[in-house]
């Protein structure tokens, strides 16, 4: 059956076999989620009015594949850790940032706005920047 999904609370596993599932968004879901291989790609969507909505003091990184992350509306800024120092990829409405698997990175926000994100949770990590 064919009906809509709100993004930004429930998230759609793309399966290898091809099925989609929807997985609730609860407040446990990051935690529990990283090490699952259940949601080995997501898509999902979240609103941000600050650079804290997008946790820009952390870092993660996904050795399992790259991320899609698109910008809805609003911009950003992805930031790559390369060694010792950080390269600032901007980003706008309507463009998206491909981060290679295995690449450390956060976002920083521009302009508030939405953003649609396809990536890996399997063997996800992430720290403190």
């Amino acid at each position: 059956m064919v009906h809509s999904v709100d993004l930004s609370r429930t998230f759609v596993h793309l399966s290898n076999s091809g099925d989609l599932e929807q997985v609730e968004l609860t407040p446990s879901f990051w935690r529990d989620s990283s090490s699952r291989a259940l949601y080995d790609r997501l898509v999902g969507t979240f609103d941000f009015n600050s650079s804290e909505d997008l946790h820009s003091a952390m870092q993660e990184m996904h050795p399992e594949a790259d991320e899609l992350i698109f910008v809805v509306s609003g911009a950003i800024d992805v930031i790559l850790q390369e060694g010792d120092s950080e390269q600032a990829i901007p980003v706008v409405a309507g463009e998206a940032a491909i981060v290679p698997r295995g690449v450390w990175h956060r976002l920083v926000m521009r302009k508030p706005g939405k953003l649609l994100f396809v990536n890996s949770r399997t063997g996800m990590q992430s720290r403190e920047t």
